[in-house]
């Protein structure tokens, strides 16, 4: 049974919305809130974004790279985050991970402000952050070590899923760029974090690696129940992995609307033909499209400028 089947409550909030907005599945989109811009979650909110901004200052320049972002992700959500480059994405993921503070807002977990990392919060990025002097096994054990919390019968079980078994022994530099993300999975997991945020994770990977990745992703967040903040610039991918994509505008990074993804679960790569599907890409790409030109027009003034 899959995860919104077995959820009809979820389900019926996500079809069903009042003061927080409404869809429209013609277009396949939900407007904002006409209160107050918040993106909302679909049931409890388990982050909460509030009013972010965050300003970098390199050489004494200010740039603004998020401004003003209201978002809400619900427990056991999967929401991607979609925009042009260099439009904020990673900093928001790096806000509520705790690597950055924000100039100004915040970001809450459960009601309480972020103020660091937390075990609570995995991060996968796009380049892998395995240890290459420690093996497969080892890199899986770290996190949990940190914490005087192994447990060798759910990593044996981890590399199983990930069809990884008899590979704990291997080096990263062993295996291929699929493996070496699989086994980042691995090791995210095995931490058992609450929240899965991940930034990028398959875009160096190729077409068919990529697709398998995709799946086995979602094979997981259906058994483990995880919170999944997925960040990509990639229509297809946040289509196919999402209960809801964000799409944010070129720098300094807003949020343009919120598409719910209203497809079954589980979802294989059948679905990709569908004409839902095709629908769903095609307002992303409407939406994305103005704010790529927009971000490919800053970056020539930059470089004109330097």
């Amino acid at each position: 049974m899959s995860k919104q089947e077995s959820n009809p409550e979820r389900r019926s909030q996500n079809r069903n919305q009042d003061t927080n907005g409404y869809e429209d599945m013609e277009n396949g989109h939900r407007d904002l809130d006409e209160d107050d811009g918040r993106a909302r979650a679909t049931g409890e909110a388990l982050v909460e974004i509030d009013d972010l901004t965050k300003i970098y200052d390199p050489d004494g320049a200010h740039v603004t790279a998020v401004e003003n972002m209201d978002l809400e992700i619900g427990d056991n959500e999967f929401v991607c985050v979609l925009g042009p480059s260099g439009c904020g994405k990673s900093t928001v993921m790096e806000c509520i991970a705790g690597y950055l503070e924000p100039t100004e807002g915040e970001v809450l977990i459960n009601g309480d402000p972020v103020d660091g990392p937390d075990p609570s919060r995995g991060v996968v990025f796009q380049s892998n952050r395995l240890f290459p002097w420690k093996t497969i096994g080892q890199n899986a054990r770290f996190g949990p070590q940190m914490r005087n919390a192994v447990d060798d019968d759910r990593i044996r079980e981890l590399l199983e899923e990930t069809g990884l078994s008899g590979f704990e022994d291997s080096y990263p530099h062993e295996l291929s760029g699929g493996m070496q993300q699989r086994a980042e999975l691995v090791r995210l997991l095995a931490n058992d974090p609450d929240i899965m945020l991940m930034d990028e994770p398959f875009s160096g990977l190729d077409a068919m690696t990529k697709e398998l990745m995709q799946e086995m992703l979602l094979d997981i967040w259906e058994e483990e129940d995880r919170t999944v903040l997925f960040i990509t610039h990639d229509v297809a991918e946040a289509i196919f992995l999402a209960d809801r994509v964000v799409v944010m505008t070129a720098r300094p990074g807003q949020i343009k609307d919120v598409i719910d993804v209203d497809i079954d679960r589980p979802r294989d790569s059948s679905v990709l033909t569908s004409e839902a599907f095709n629908e769903y890409q095609k307002r992303a790409n409407e939406l994305i499209h103005d704010e790529a030109e927009r971000a490919m027009e800053q970056k020539q003034q930059e470089t004109q400028e330097a």
